[in-house]
């Protein structure tokens, strides 16, 4: 507790007080505990208020810090009585971590080797980021929180401490990155990488400690060299207040993730010796009423002009390395990150790595979103891409179902890596690494990504799989005629752009359906020689629609004669009262004899040609149907949901017509069942027995058991219709141990009848 005090001992002393009563609270309440390292309970929430301290969170994250495991651990602790004691802010950070840690234990009591284990992790984490989304100081009081319980893993089981470890190097260390946080990035990264891969850890740790005093010695007269170079230029001591320079270790995983992305040894690490170079401008004189928006412009345009002053003096010391020049102050990471990154010559020979920010700059890139607490002007960019992040997380909540799902697209799209490119107008667009021009492009506007018909990176014509790069400029070139191809679906990245290619082709299918639809009505009336024009006038299909689908939408009637939900003459009926008269009580007119006995009561308005139950999909009364006219084999009948009818109405819309079965015929049609069950003694006979008891004789019966014991028997049989094969099904069902009927031949293939449980349309 020590340590803390003198954390918080400059803030206002009544903060102060509020942070002692907090932490006497959580002493008593947590009084006798002990974690499985043996340490007193107290020891964690005090580390994780000293962890929130030093990253200069306000007082209530440090005190939610001391008191975030209260309410869960303790009995007799409620959000009412924190709410009461420390006040709403606090109530609310306590209540998020609380939501978040059983979360955490729900998940790591369910073996994550399993689909179902994956699944329930995948759960958890998705509804620990909603919670966390509800304020930002939850997301930094939870990365305080697994930041200490990872420095404190080796207490845990193995299994615990590798599963801990990779949810913690796939979610946290990413969140602390997204959030700007490097101080708690690199460390939970480190970290992991002890727990994950022991072997790679150990032998890198030994490489570099091996030669460590050797490094310290190099590193010792750079800084020596540099501070006196920079304290003798005649210019820079008049603008800064202090200039820090020390000497910066590289981290273990960096090292290893570097080597093993650019399949290189150690030896050929140029930034294992690093310098940072921190600069505290002096207080900038402004005239007496500037507003805050200019002191911090100038205040900004000071700051990188020290940064480029201080550059210019180390390259003039040492010779640079081409190539190895990296400006993150004129383009910024997008976590806001800003620094000047060159690689020298020093004079001893070695390649050594100058980093060079200011001191709030430095602060913005240790600290990240905790700096908003000690830097108010802060980066407005960077505070902005933060806002985006987490409204990112909101929408994909609302647009994905499946947790998996929702976790896979967050560790791409928002906690993975990312490029910031800019536009011709020099705006900043920040999106996932590998993003192509079509995700430019619809990030701007929808308009712009439907339009476009090519791109320039850089001044050069690129192709639109071009993956852009860290400050590419890009240019989208746009065609009014210009419109998206369905091959743009896999050249997208980002969720949001792929939506909008989807529903641009949703939209257009809706348009063909609609005059498709439009088409075939205008067609029968022409036939019938009425007065097309008079009678599909908007009023006119209104009434209709509101008479025959209960909308007032015309083009409901057109997608429904597309859909075959309703036919052309039943809807001109509906428009031309002569139609009705001629037709007779709303009934198709029947031809005068059918001309086949397989026609099964079909009825094609229009035609007296020869009809023919279609093979593939086998219609039975009841089904919805479509003709489709052949050339020389009369009318076949279709289901309207099989495959070959839909692919008839892409391909050839002008020979499909509309059918309906005949009210005035009920011929009996031959269907094939397949009962499932499993095989035992008299299966057979019990269902004999119910189609005896439903006076029905098959005209074909096989039955077959396959190797795990499942019992097929195929059932040729006559029905009426849909009403009659379902009352049927639900009579088989019934006997003992059949699990499902399937109907043979349903839309091109097996498909199950209906009629019970067990058995679905």
């Amino acid at each position: 507790m020590d340590q803390l005090r003198a954390l918080v001992m400059e803030r206002p002393q009544p903060e102060v007080d509020d942070i002692e009563r907090a932490y006497v609270f959580s002493r008593d309440a947590h009084a006798g505990v002990n974690r499985k390292s043996g340490e007193p309970y107290i020891t964690h929430p005090v580390a994780v208020a000293v962890i929130l301290a030093r990253l200069g969170m306000d007082s209530d994250s440090v005190m939610a810090g001391l008191l975030h495991d209260t309410v869960e651990d303790v009995d007799g602790v409620t959000f009412e009585q924190i709410h009461r004691l420390f006040g709403r802010d606090v109530a609310r950070i306590v209540e998020g971590e609380t939501k978040v840690s059983k979360l955490s234990k729900q998940g790591s009591q369910t073996a994550v080797v399993s689909d179902a284990g994956r699944d329930m992790q995948a759960e958890n984490l998705r509804q620990m980021l909603i919670a966390m989304t509800d304020d930002i100081r939850i997301i930094v009081v939870k990365l305080a929180d697994r930041l200490h319980n990872m420095r404190t893993l080796g207490s845990m089981r193995p299994d615990k401490q590798a599963r801990i470890a990779r949810e913690t190097m796939e979610i946290f260390a990413p969140l602390a990155h997204r959030l700007g946080i490097g101080q708690i990035k690199w460390e939970l990264e480190d970290l992991s990488f002890l727990y994950l891969y022991p072997d790679d850890y150990a032998y890198l740790q030994n490489r570099l400690q091996s030669r460590q005093d050797e490094r310290d010695v190099l590193i010792g007269e750079a800084v020596t060299q540099l501070d006196e170079a920079l304290r003798d230029d005649l210019e820079l001591p008049e603008w800064v207040a202090d200039i820090d320079i020390s000497g910066r270790s590289k981290h273990l995983w960096s090292i290893h993730t570097k080597m093993q992305r650019e399949g290189k040894g150690l030896e050929q690490i140029f930034d294992l010796l690093a310098i940072r170079v921190i600069v505290t401008p002096r207080d900038l004189s402004v005239p007496p009423g500037t507003d805050d928006k200019r002191r911090e412009k100038a205040e900004a345009t000071r700051e990188k002009r020290i940064c480029y002053h201080t550059l210019s003096i180390v390259h003039t010391m040492w010779t640079p390395l081409p190539g190895r020049f990296k400006d993150y102050i004129a383009v910024p990471k997008p976590n806001g990150y800003q620094s000047l990154h060159t690689t020298v010559i020093s004079q001893s020979g070695q390649p050594i790595e100058v980093q060079i920010r200011s001191r709030r700059m430095h602060e913005v890139a240790e600290y990240g979103v905790a700096a908003h607490w000690m830097y108010k002007q802060g980066s407005q960019l960077a505070q902005k891409d933060r806002d985006n992040w987490i409204t990112q997380l909101r929408e994909l909540q609302e647009e994905i179902n499946d947790a998996s799902d929702y976790m896979d697209a967050v560790k791409s799209e928002i906690l993975g890596q990312r490029v910031r490119v800019f536009t011709p107008r020099g705006l900043a667009v920040s999106l996932p690494a590998g993003s192509t021009p079509i995700d430019f492009a619809y990030h701007i506007h929808s308009r712009i990504g439907e339009t476009t018909v090519g791109a320039r990176v850089n001044s050069s014509i690129v192709p639109l799989s071009h993956k852009l790069s860290n400050g590419d400029l890009v240019e989208i070139v746009t065609s009014k005629n210009g419109h998206p191809s369905k091959d743009w679906l896999n050249l997208a990245v980002t969720r949001s752009a792929r939506a909008k290619i989807r529903h641009h082709f949703r939209l257009l299918e809706r348009e063909d359906a609609r005059q498709r639809g439009h088409d075939m009505l205008e067609r029968h009336l022409r036939k019938r020689q009425l007065p097309v024009r008079q009678l599909m006038r908007t009023k006119m299909l209104e009434e209709a629609a509101q008479k025959l689908l209960n909308t007032r939408n015309p083009d409901d009637i057109y997608f429904a004669i597309s859909a075959g939900k309703l036919t052309p003459s039943a809807v001109g009926r509906v428009l031309s009262p002569s139609l009705a008269k001629e037709h007779g009580s709303g009934l198709p007119k029947r031809p005068p004899k059918p001309l086949a006995p397989d026609t099964g009561g079909v009825y094609v308005e229009g035609f007296t040609t020869a009809t023919k139950l279609s093979n593939c999909c086998k219609p039975i009364r009841g089904d919805q149907i479509m003709g489709y006219l052949t050339r020389g084999r009369g009318v076949s009948i279709h289901r309207i949901d099989c495959p070959n009818m839909i692919r008839l109405l892409k391909v050839e819309p002008e020979r499909c017509v509309a059918a309906s079965w005949d009210a005035g015929l009920a011929g009996l049609t031959l269907v094939d069942l397949d009962v499932v069950a499993p095989d035992r003694h008299g299966l057979l006979a019990d269902i004999l027995g119910v189609l005896s008891a439903e006076k029905r004789s098959p005209l074909r019966l096989e039955a077959s058991v396959n190797l795990e014991n499942v019992a097929h028997i195929l059932v040729r049989i006559g029905v009426r219709g849909n009403i009659d094969l379902e009352h049927l099904c639900a009579a088989i069902l019934k006997v003992d141990g059949v699990s499902e009927i399937v109907r043979q031949g349903r839309g091109g293939g097996r498909g199950k009848a209906s009629g019970g449980p067990g058995a679905s349309a």
